[in-house]
């Protein structure tokens, strides 16, 4: 079982991850449908 410490830690490298991915294109604006997606498409990356 994670400590709590584990599991802060890999909750900030997950948003971490997401940053990366979203700072990725610059010049891109995504609308709250387009993040959605994103968010879920990285989760499912998770569970394989």
């Amino acid at each position: 079982m994670l400590s709590e410490k584990e599991i802060i830690m890999m909750q900030k490298a997950t948003v971490y991850d997401l940053l990366q991915i979203i700072k990725s294109n610059p010049d891109k604006s995504y609308t709250a449908d387009e993040l959605e997606k994103i968010l879920a498409a990285y989760i499912k990356g998770l569970e394989r």
